[in-house]
């Protein structure tokens, strides 16, 4: 399947990467490459993943405590979200 990831998605991304690039080079590069790789994931099955409270479906990634959030639509998976740790979940009911 493929994926569209939402201009806040990509906004997410970034802000982790830049946050974790803070605490020690390099790890901003692992950050991205561990959200590549839940993406994979998710693309390979992503009736995996079942919806949650939220709405959407969750995927922790591995090395992280960081989780993407996204919608089937059709052939489409649309990610709306990657939060880290302790981050308010709850816009993601403003989000599309």
């Amino acid at each position: 399947m493929n994926a569209l990831l939402t201009a806040e998605t990509e906004a997410d991304l970034l802000r982790g990467i830049t946050w974790f690039e803070k605490i020690a080079i390099g790890l901003g590069d692992q950050f991205e490459s561990e959200f590549y790789i839940a993406l994979a994931r998710i693309k390979q099955d992503p009736n995996l993943f079942a919806a949650n409270h939220t709405g959407y479906r969750p995927c922790k990634l591995q090395r992280f405590t960081a989780v993407i959030y996204f919608r089937i639509e059709g052939n489409l998976i649309v990610v709306v979200g990657l939060f880290t740790s302790g981050e308010d979940e709850t816009v993601l009911q403003k989000r599309s």
